[in-house]
């Protein structure tokens, strides 16, 4: 199965259902993501966060996450999360990553465009040439995601949004969903999520989804949500997994415990690709 982009890992999707991004911050937990994914058949997105990750990590990451997903059973995307400077995107773009994100979220809103707009052009660019080269990360071009920012507040939010779209010509369009909110305020916002659907064909993204309950989360797939990120339920499925492991192994042996850690990922990804697929979770 080759290494796909994003595009290609929603083709496949029935209605109303999102494409899982998992974020890795080691091998074990992108053996748990791959794992997953082949288990339950469904195509997912292996996150990397240069900034997460921490120096020196990222390039052998990548290379380790690009290498099993040209290997897996399912069609995967490897994907730069939350790149923050277009150095950052050319360098992910130089190993072989097929997406990237720009987040100038927290940037004024012509800076945002316009450095969104920017990394858009390297990705696409580098598409084009690494598929004229006959290069497999490339073969449908690579793709940029940009971020506009936290979930729209009222209709008169819709405007903007499209011009951003307009003028930086993402492939992708993602919103954060903010901290704190009670259910009927997240309820409005994800209804606008609807609305802005009905109004351009650009998949959209939400980052921060394990702030949703379940019945909003499934509202926020029927509102055109095509792509789910899952960053802090990793962290803490890891930590527990470790504690678990410990509990577990008189002889003390880390490697144990990292081994358990990778079977209570695995179990949550395969949780989140159920949902975000069918709406439903089955046991594993």
């Amino acid at each position: 199965m080759p290494l796909c982009n994003l595009s290609q890992c929603l083709s496949g999707l029935p209605p109303e259902a999102a494409v899982g991004c998992f974020s890795v911050y080691n091998l074990e937990s992108l053996l748990a993501v791959v794992a997953a994914a082949e288990a339950e058949g469904r195509p997912a997105v292996v996150s990397l966060d240069k900034h997460d990750l921490g120096h020196g990590k990222f390039g052998p990451l990548a290379h380790a996450a690009l290498f099993m997903a040209r290997k897996a059973d399912v069609p995967l995307a490897v994907h730069l999360n939350h790149g923050r400077t277009l150095n950052g995107i050319r360098e992910a773009l130089e190993l072989g990553l097929p997406s990237v994100m720009f987040d100038g979220s927290s940037l004024a809103m012509e800076e945002n465009v316009r450095l969104t707009r920017e990394a858009g052009e390297l990705a696409h660019e580098a598409g084009e040439l690494a598929h004229e080269a006959g290069e497999l990360a490339h073969e449908a071009g690579a793709e940029i995601e940009g971020e506009y920012g936290p979930l729209l507040v009222q209709a008169e939010d819709l405007p903007p949004v499209l011009d951003f779209l307009e003028r930086t010509k993402v492939d992708f369009l993602a919103f954060s969903v903010p901290k704190g909110l009670p259910h009927s305020a997240y309820a409005e916002r994800i209804f606008l999520l609807a609305e802005l659907s009905v109004r351009t064909s650009v998949p959209l993204v939400l980052h921060g989804a394990s702030r949703l309950s379940e019945d909003l989360l499934r509202q926020a797939l029927r509102s055109g949500v095509c792509k789910v990120n899952v960053h802090t339920e990793i962290l803490r499925t890891l930590a527990r997994g470790i504690e678990k492991g410990q509990s577990r192994d008189a002889a003390k042996n880390p490697l144990v415990w990292l081994e358990t850690a990778v079977e209570e990922v695995q179990n949550m990804v395969r949780e989140r690709i159920q949902l975000y697929h069918s709406g439903t979770l089955f046991p594993s």
